[in-house]
């Protein structure tokens, strides 16, 4: 067994994709078209002959290394075609290399048992299993659902362009601390690539709300979601989760909220059936000044 670190440009790309749609948790963020989006130039750890794998997303500043998460990529980690056992865990989180002198990066939820020499944080992500009957919302989803659906909306596919406009602009009192730059990179790349739609719901001319699918083998993926004032008030996110929702529908595929830690978020995606899972936020540093945030 040997872990080898691989610069970007010494990555088997196919070989690569290959194990993450073959893994154990197969998701959309570790294949090598999304690593190439939200962290260009990613390095790599490569067990054998690709048998198990772990991304790199590293960045520089002040002249240091810094291993940190992508914007828009929840879990991340080692993607093994196996059971990934703790010693192996164990010993991917020991080759990282020692150049990278912050570490803040989120695993995946089939890489369990933290080493104690890590300091880790549970987060939570919400799933629902689509092959299930039609009945998973709750009373409180069912009566905003019910009002939101009173309104005459519109549902189509909307452009990138559109989308961050209405993020951006839409409600007075929120502002995202993410660049418009990396969102327009990020969704008209997925769009190019087909592994990713744009949706809206209209009022008339008026757009209330919107959310970018990622598609995955094995789920839909819920990336973002937007509203304006207007759309809180009329309910057009219910309307707007429950068409994806049911339009995402299959045997043997998962609806995938990601996220949240935040109890208002939870909620949300509780509603509409959402399952609790928990993936590991793991920090190291060889910088105590540095404060680490839970």
């Amino acid at each position: 067994m040997v872990i080898k670190l691989l610069g970007h440009t010494e990555i088997d790309r196919e070989r690569w994709d290959f194990c993450i749609s073959n893994s154990v948790f197969e998701t959309i963020y570790p294949y090598t078209w999304y690593l190439d989006l939200v962290s260009p130039g990613w390095d790599a750890l490569v067990l054998d002959d690709f048998r198990a794998v772990m991304p790199l997303t590293w960045t520089k500043k002040l002249g240091f290394r810094f291993l940190l998460q992508p914007i828009l990529a929840q879990q991340l980690g080692i993607f093994s075609r196996d059971p990934l056992d703790t010693a192996l865990l164990e010993e991917f989180l020991n080759t990282i290399p020692a150049r990278f002198r912050y570490i803040d990066i989120c695993l995946n939820m089939e890489n369990r048992d933290i080493p104690g020499k890590w300091e880790s944080f549970e987060r939570h992500n919400y799933v629902l299993d689509l092959s299930l009957p039609e009945d998973s919302y709750n009373n409180n989803t069912r009566r905003n659902l019910q009002k939101g659906q009173s309104q005459e909306f519109e549902f189509r596919n909307i452009s990138a362009g559109e989308y961050l406009y209405l993020k951006f602009h839409g409600m007075k009192d929120a502002r995202p601390t993410v660049r418009w730059s990396y969102l327009e990179n990020l969704f008209e790349g997925l769009i190019r690539l087909k592994k990713a739609e744009i949706f809206g719901l209209f009022m008339g001319d008026d757009l209330q709300a919107a959310a970018i699918l990622g598609y995955a083998v094995s789920r839909t993926i819920y990336l973002n979601g937007c509203n304006s004032d207007a759309g809180k008030e009329n309910r057009a996110m219910f309307v707007l989760m429950d068409k994806l929702i049911s339009q995402s529908r299959g045997a043997d595929r998962i609806f995938d909220f990601e996220g949240s830690n935040i109890s208002g978020v939870a909620r949300f995606y509780e509603g509409f059936g959402g399952k609790r899972t928990v993936y590991p936020r793991i920090v190291k540093t060889s910088f105590p000044f540095l404060k680490k945030i839970k």
